[in-house]
């Protein structure tokens, strides 16, 4: 199967995502949380994007990994070794940094033993946003018998399933990372979500000719469900431990798998289109995914002044990707003068391994993990 218009495409739509998950993160700051309420449909029309990056991830673990799989020529096991080959330069280096710091903060404030709080945060992702999605990939990589087998299935019964994992993942909602199982409860909540990817890599042209034309009704849909949302009183991003708030329905996954639907659509269709700020977001989705909470940290004092959040909103999520990425370029030229022993997590920052997708590039090679990965 060709893959150049689904690399444009999706590259394009990872790209708007990371621009989502930034700009829903900028309400975090103390002044600018009141805008969570106050711009409560935009705000939940923008948060939760992390569903799309789990839907594009099963895409294309289904166009690409899944043949594999089944012939033999890729285990689970160096599938999982990849992803923490790309992972673990961004998480052993800002991801450990942060555990220490806050870890010990947090720690002597609760009376907690800070060693073992901040080692709690390595193995949860807790140490800032975006991080618990390290663990909780790992563990839905190391499932990747259990997606296979979904793959065989017959489609009624893929569709049953994924209702029936939608259904409880509106109940349990999403994890909160402190969670000493939160990989686990993430991986109840997003498994729908990456099922459905599954399916639609399996039909990929298929889906993209029966969304075309469709586009306008499907946003329509979007702009009801965010509608609901608003009726339910949902007015946040629900981040719960297991059985808390069983009343509250959660219905981010129904709303952003509508959202993808559209955007894969226009964006399949976008080849010969410039859109070269959505294109550099593409380039750098990754790196500003996980570089961005670091700078988020430093700006929560960030002040609130228009009196109507919204040129704030936007200054702090412009600031937070600029940010990141300088922090990225930093610790290449950093760590790259570090002995051999210690570059191995700065290599992978320094080599874009994980944090790069280059239009040169084979969009699944950078998924699985480098360059090496296109020909392994």
């Amino acid at each position: 199967m060709n893959l150049s218009g689904q690399h444009v495409g999706l590259a394009r739509l990872r790209g708007l995502a990371a621009l989502l998950v930034v700009f829903g993160h900028s309400f975090h700051p103390h002044a600018l949380t009141p805008a969570q309420y106050i711009l409560n449909p935009a705000f939940l029309l923008i948060s939760s994007a992390t569903v799309i990056f789990v839907l594009i991830a099963g895409i294309l673990f289904r166009i690409k990994a899944v043949p594999r799989l089944k012939d033999g020529s890729v285990s689970t096991g160096e599938i999982v070794r990849r992803r923490w080959s790309e992972l673990s330069g961004t998480y052993l280096t800002v991801g450990l940094f942060l555990a220490t710091v806050i870890g010990y903060k947090e720690g002597i404030r609760e009376g907690i033993n800070p060693l073992f709080h901040g080692l709690r945060m390595v193995l949860n992702g807790a140490m800032a946003q975006s991080y618990w999605y390290v663990p909780f990939f790992l563990l839905l990589m190391a499932l990747s018998p259990l997606h296979v087998r979904f793959c065989r299935l017959r489609l009624p019964i893929q569709i049953a399933l994924i209702v029936a994992g939608s259904i409880l993942a509106a109940l349990v909602h999403r994890p909160d990372a402190y969670v000493t199982f939160g990989a686990v409860h993430a991986l109840v909540y997003y498994l729908p979500v990456f099922w459905v990817g599954l399916i639609i890599g399996a039909h990929f042209q298929d889906v993209v000719k029966w969304l075309h034309g469709k586009e306008t009704f499907f946003g329509l849909l979007v702009l009801s469900v965010v509608g609901l949302q608003v009726v339910i009183g949902q007015d946040q991003v629900y981040l719960h431990k297991p059985g808390e708030n069983w009343g509250d329905i959660d219905l981010f996954i129904l709303q952003k798998v509508l959202f993808a639907l559209v955007f894969i659509s226009i964006f399949h269709r976008s080849q010969t289109w410039k859109m070269p700020l959505i294109d550099w977001l593409s380039r750098h989705s990754l790196i500003i995914f996980f570089m961005h909470p670091p700078i988020l940290i430093l700006l929560i004092s960030a002040p609130h002044l228009s009196g109507f959040y919204i040129p704030e909103l936007v200054a702090v999520t412009v600031l937070t990707i600029l940010g990141g990425l300088q922090l990225h370029r930093s610790l290449a030229r950093i760590y790259g003068n570090l002995p051999t022993s210690a570059k191995s997590a700065a290599d992978a920052i320094e080599s874009g391994r994980l944090v790069t997708i280059s239009p040169q590039r084979h969009f699944l090679a950078d998924w699985l993990g480098g360059s090496k990965s296109a020909d392994s």
